[in-house]
């Protein structure tokens, strides 16, 4: 797997005491430069996504507002929760540029390393066309999705979504879009309050937004029957030629900006089953950009196991059906199992996308 990373996204600065900080980042590099595995990484350097790239998804005013701030070099914010300062312009662009590198190092005839890891900040699922929310300013994931469309020749893609708070900037960019199948897990209610079960696309994407809003409390069993029972089968329908994650880590059990109950091992088993369909559908073609976690040994720890969860690829030739997640990943469980906290809601959902 590609790990892309610069020591320049240590830069950006939210103001003391912010839970978004560089922190994050030196814990990750510092578990994953002593991890047993490191070996079958190779990180890489991203580049910088133009202003012209990154105005695919946000507007021209915006990206302007944010370069004029950067440039005044103290630090500023979006709303309460959301810095800028002086680094700022150059690390947004920074991260969303490495999803483009990600995505010219998995493509081709023979990439060699078919999936990526974006240890990138700012995030940016929380990111609107017109502003920045929730720490993010430039929409990483959705500005790879359309370099991966524009410049790629790949048109159908599934985004992924665990974050603990719903990717409400990724919905409002792809809600009418149906090429783009958007699929969150989140808690709810919780910030920033979006991301009802009813929330399921419009015109021509009606049917293609997905939400799991999953109440406090709810651990893996919740998401790895959603995966195996409704995601599983969706993704067979729409036949995705790329998949991307949101991968937040602020879902683990320790995190302090949720009640969520997600462990180290849910995200070694969620990375198999999402591992799995890249196998299926697009030639093992998956590109992970991180997203939240604030504790800082739950967030390395999580991000080792999805990266682990990538490389167990002598299982994915044999998990071709949910039948064989199921045996390989030992879940002996249903949807009506009292192991799972949420049943009305995916029955529900089972119903509203005719599974």
């Amino acid at each position: 797997m590609y790990i892309i990373y610069d020591d320049f996204y240590l830069k950006h600065d939210n103001g003391p005491s912010h839970p978004e900080n560089a922190g994050r980042l030196l814990s990750i590099k510092k578990s994953l430069d002593g991890w047993k595995l490191k070996n079958r990484t190779i990180t890489e350097k991203p580049r910088e996504a133009s202003r012209e790239q990154v105005e695919w998804v946000h507007d021209r005013d915006y990206v302007g507002k944010i370069k004029s701030l950067s440039e005044g070099g103290t630090l500023s914010f979006l709303d309460p929760d959301t810095g800028v300062s002086q680094h700022t312009f150059k690390c947004a662009r920074l991260a969303a540029g490495g999803g483009f590198k990600g995505m010219d190092l998995i493509s081709g005839s023979d990439p060699g390393f078919r999936k990526f890891f974006a240890l990138v900040r700012p995030p940016g699922h929380h990111a609107f066309p017109s502003y920045g929310s929730g720490f993010c300013i430039f929409n990483n994931i959705a500005l790879c999705a359309k370099y991966s469309q524009k410049e790629l020749d790949l048109k159908k893609i599934a985004i992924i979504d665990f974050d603990v708070h719903h990717g409400n900037g990724t919905q409002d960019i792809f809600y009418r879009d149906n090429n783009i199948f958007y699929i969150s897990f989140h808690q709810y209610p919780h910030y920033p309050g979006t991301g009802s079960f009813e929330e399921t696309g419009s015109g021509k994407g009606s049917g293609f937004n997905l939400n799991f809003p999953f109440t406090a409390g709810t651990g893996d069993p919740d998401y790895l029957i959603s995966m195996i029972e409704i995601v599983l089968p969706l993704m067979e329908r729409f036949e995705p030629q790329l998949l991307l994650v949101s991968a937040g880590y602020d879902s683990h059990s320790l995190d302090p900006l949720s009640s969520l109950g997600l462990t180290g091992t849910s995200y070694y088993k969620m990375a198999f089953i999402l591992s799995c369909i890249s196998h299926i559908h697009c030639r093992g073609k998956m590109g992970i950009f991180l997203e939240g976690g604030y504790e800082y040994g739950a967030t390395a720890g999580g991000v080792l196991e999805t990266i682990r969860g990538c490389l167990d690829q002598e299982d994915f030739k044999d998990s071709g059906s949910k039948e064989a997640v199921r045996d390989i990943l030992e879940i002996d469980y249903g949807m009506d199992s009292p192991q799972i906290t949420n049943p009305g809601l995916l029955s529900r959902l089972k119903n509203i996308f005719k599974l």
